[in-house]
C-alpha cells in the first residue's frame, strides 16, 4: 500500500473516531481502527506530516490531533467521490413520511424535521417564496459545542436570518448538486452547512446546519435523498 492511500485512510480513521467521542485522537487509537496492519510509530509520523499541511492540529502538546477544516474537507471530498447512499430500507422508511400528505407547506415541516432528527443537527428549508422551516433547535442544544457562546450567538445569530444567510452562500453554492460547506460563512466560522438547491430553477433551498464535528457519512447521503423526494412533489 502506498503512503498516500493509507494517510487517507488514517484521516479518515481520525476524523470518524473525533466525530464520535469528541476528545482528541492518539495514534495508537487510529492504528487499531486501520483494516490492515501498521504501527502506531507509522501513524504517528503520519499525523505529524498532515498537522505540517495543515489538515490536523494538536490542542495540547501531550495530547491527539483534531481535524481542521482543511482536514475535513479532504475527508469529505473523498465522502463524496464513494457516493455512499441510503439503504433501501431507509429510502422506503423516509419515503413514507410523505405518503399521506397533500399539502406542500405540511411536506415541508415535514422534511426540515426530518433531516433535523436523522442527522442530530439543525434541519432548514426555503421555498422559492422565501418562506422558512427550521427544525432541530434542541439537538445543537444537546451538542458539546453549543457551550462555546460565540459559537452559539452566531449560529442563533445566523438561523433568525436564514434568508440573508442563503444570499451570502449564493456565491459558493453549485447549483443543482449538494455542496458541503465547512466553516465558509463569516458568520459561522465552526459550523459546517450542507445545502442543496431543488425544485423548479432550483430556487429551492434543503440544508443541515451543525457544526464543523458533524456525521458527514449520515448528513450527505440523507441531503441527497430528500433532494430526490422534494424534486419528484
Amino acid at each position: 500500500m502506498d503512503s498516500n492511500t493509507r494517510k487517507q485512510d488514517v484521516l479518515k480513521v481520525l476524523i470518524e473516531t473525533f466525530v464520535h467521542t469528541n476528545q482528541p485522537v492518539g495514534s495508537v487509537q487510529v492504528a487499531e481502527q486501520l483494516p490492515y496492519e501498521v504501527s502506531s510509530a507509522t501513524v504517528r509520523n503520519d499525523m505529524a506530516e498532515m498537522t505540517e499541511l495543515g489538515l490536523l492540529e494538536q490542542p495540547h502538546t501531550s495530547a491527539g490531533r483534531v481535524p481542521t477544516d482543511l482536514g475535513y474537507r479532504h475527508y469529505v471530498k473523498r465522502l463524496t467521490r464513494e457516493r455512499k447512499e441510503l439503504s433501501q430500507h431507509q429510502r422506503e422508511v423516509l419515503s413514507r413520511h410523505f405518503r399521506n400528505l397533500r399539502n406542500l407547506q405540511e411536506k415541508y415541516r415535514v422534511a426540515a424535521r426530518l433531516l433535523a432528527e436523522l442527522s442530530g443537527n439543525v434541519g432548514f428549508l426555503m421555498d422559492d417564496t422565501r418562506n422558512v422551516y427550521l427544525s432541530g433547535f434542541s439537538n445543537m442544544a444537546r451538542l458539546p459545542e453549543f457551550s462555546d457562546e460565540s459559537f452559539r450567538v452566531k449560529l442563533m445569530e445566523a438561523l433568525e436570518h436564514p434568508e440573508e444567510l442563503v444570499q451570502n452562500l449564493a456565491g459558493t453554492i453549485r447549483p443543482g448538486g449538494m455542496n458541503v460547506l465547512i466553516g465558509d460563512s463569516p458568520r459561522m466560522k465552526k459550523a459546517t452547512i450542507v445545502i442543496s438547491n431543488f425544485g423548479p430553477q432550483g430556487k429551492r433551498v434543503i440544508s443541515i446546519i451543525g457544526p464543523t464535528r458533524m456525521h458527514y457519512r449520515k448528513a450527505l447521503p440523507l441531503i441527497e435523498y430528500m433532494k430526490e423526494i422534494l424534486d419528484e412533489m
